[in-house]
């Protein structure tokens, strides 16, 4: 690709071939339109939040089928509180090309309002296309809520998926946590099993699908994005192959990069770590650094010779041991290893808690224990459950679109919930509340369909 840069690559990928008439352009709330007018969408999606710190936060925009200019307004607010606005600078937005806008600077422990004022660069005038909320990071330990979802397998031509992302996004939202988490399989390749990304502008097509299911989720609540096995970044695709993936997801997706968090993170923003109020959140990357194929039917990986790889490991251990919060998390896509309902699934990595002592994972499940990690947070299995495991809990969080609902004789799991959902977690001082959301229609806020407490020793 040379020295192409991000914004450039994605705009030519998606003149290329697509995004542009693969979705409907998204007309976001401002003046009623007439006339002409009726035919201007001045973003592809709805903006993405993304990187909140205690000083600043990423807002992610992409243009529609015209260049635009923009610029964003924000000021802080508590309660009826409300401080002069704040403005940022003019953007210039080539069309559908992503956008990363950082507001700041911003106050700790805060909550802010946002407004997006855009015009064609044909017309005189900016107006409103969207606002939106956030609360920057928690420096002080006090309670917040997050959400998790996973396995959405969002691809263009599966609407239905679309639809339950869609639900769930609704859900989340109308619970107000401040940020979320997506644990891998969000997309997927056009190949099977988790092969490689095999065009340059699929990835666009992809995450702009994912972002439009997404809906108005990321616009106020921050999404951390953690990668899967289906999203074309695996340790055994070519590289040309993984950097065609690794660039879409980093300019739809605006994850942690090294500079962001004291905590650090990968230059690739696959793997990264940050203090919210008392608790540790560290993502992992169990995909990306595992050089053996493991696909569904490949023989060449094994249930136990998937890694961290040695840089990611290192630094793993070096976050725990260094963090004294009270509360430590982990999430990854599923575990370093797999003990499953049978040999080719736990090849795969399944399993959850039941592969808490198999190849790498049984070195990171002593290190939980012996740095105070309380709960790892996985996907890929589809489903609900809590396997507790030496007072360490390893929760699989559901799935918010995917079809497939595995049983026993697929994951080994004794107890799980297969309905469409998303786990919602409440931090209390002395407690977690962990949660499954079914969304309901008749219901904004879903269907609590399980749930349980850990409480701090």
């Amino acid at each position: 690709m040379g020295n192409i840069s991000r914004r450039g690559f994605i705009k030519k990928t998606m003149l290329m071939g697509a995004a542009a008439t693969a979705f409907p352009r998204v007309l976001l709330s401002g003046p009623p339109l007439t006339g002409a007018e009726e035919k201007e969408y001045l973003l592809l999606t709805h903006p993405y939040l993304g990187r909140p710190t205690y000083s600043s936060i990423a807002v992610n925009l992409v243009a529609g089928e015209e260049d635009i200019s923009c610029y964003i307004r924000f000021r802080r607010h508590d309660g009826s509180r409300r401080e002069p606005w704040q403005r940022t600078e003019e953007y210039y937005i080539d069309a559908f090309a992503p956008v990363d806008v950082t507001l700041e600077p911003l106050l700790g422990d805060s909550s802010y309002e946002y407004e997006l004022y855009a015009r064609e660069n044909t017309e005189p005038h900016f107006r409103r296309v969207t606002r939106g909320i956030f609360r920057t990071q928690r420096r002080k330990p006090s309670p917040f809520s997050f959400a998790l979802l996973s396995d959405a397998h969002i691809a263009p031509f599966f609407r239905d998926r679309m639809e339950v992302l869609r639900e769930v996004s609704h859900s989340i939202r109308t619970r107000k946590p401040e940020f979320a988490f997506m644990l891998g399989d969000n997309i997927q390749t056009f190949t099977s099993h988790g092969g490689p990304m095999t065009e340059p502008r699929f990835g666009p097509i992809l995450y702009s699908a994912l972002r439009h299911a997404l809906g108005e989720l990321p616009s106020s609540v921050p999404v951390y994005k953690v990668l899967g096995n289906w999203e074309g970044e695996n340790g055994w695709h070519p590289d040309r192959e993984r950097a065609w993936a690794r660039k879409a997801r980093m300019a739809w997706i605006p994850n942690p990069g090294p500079e962001t968090y004291p905590e650090g993170a990968s230059e690739h923003e696959d793997y990264y770590a940050f203090t919210w109020g008392d608790v540790l959140f560290i993502a992992l990357n169990v995909t990306g650094y595992t050089p053996s194929d493991h696909a569904m039917q490949s023989p060449g990986g094994r249930a136990d010779s998937w890694t961290l790889g040695k840089e990611q490991r290192e630094w793993l251990h070096d976050r725990l041991s260094r963090s004294k919060a009270k509360w430590k998390l982990i999430f990854i896509h599923h575990t370093v290893g797999g003990n499953a309902g049978d040999d080719v699934n736990s090849r795969y990595g399944r399993g959850g808690g039941r592969a808490a002592q198999i190849g790498e994972q049984a070195l990171i499940h002593r290190w939980m224990g012996e740095f105070g990690v309380q709960v790892l947070f996985y996907g890929h299995d589809h489903v609900f459950t809590d396997i507790p495991v030496d007072g360490i809990h390893y929760v699989c969080v559901g799935s918010a679109g995917a079809p497939w609902k595995f049983p026993e004789s697929v994951t080994g799991y004794k107890r799980y919930w297969t309905p469409s959902g998303y786990t919602l977690v409440d931090v209390r001082d002395d407690r977690l509340k962990v949660s499954f959301v079914k969304p309901d229609v008749l219901n904004p806020v879903g269907e609590v369909l399980h749930s349980f407490e850990i409480v701090h020793s």
